[in-house]
């Protein structure tokens, strides 16, 4: 599980990184989903060994990953390969903890 800010996410996506609109709609919804180019999947999965030396693939964002987003948190609960060899990640909307 990694913790994200939206630059560092921005930079995993390459050029078709989320906009404010898309972010805004999100927190309004409670959920999205970021369709991620095969570029970007091949991009990551060209990094090599994963920073605890593991030889695992590594992809853009995993299931758990969170993603800061201002004021608000989102998670990755389900990552599902594209026939074009991307991925579309589901992202929903983290509960604030003081009940807000």
């Amino acid at each position: 599980m990694r913790r994200l800010t939206r630059s560092e996410l921005a930079s995993r996506l390459g050029p078709r990184q989320p906009s404010d609109a898309f972010w805004r709609r999100a927190v309004d919804r409670g959920e999205a989903a970021l369709g991620v180019g095969p570029d970007a999947v091949a991009a990551a999965a060209s990094g090599g060994a994963t920073a605890d030396g593991g030889d695992e693939r590594r992809e853009p964002l995993a299931t758990g990953d969170i993603v800061d987003v201002g004021d608000h948190a989102f998670v990755v609960v389900d990552a599902t390969p594209t026939e074009a060899d991307g991925r579309t990640y589901r992202i929903e909307l983290v509960a604030d903890r003081d009940g807000d």
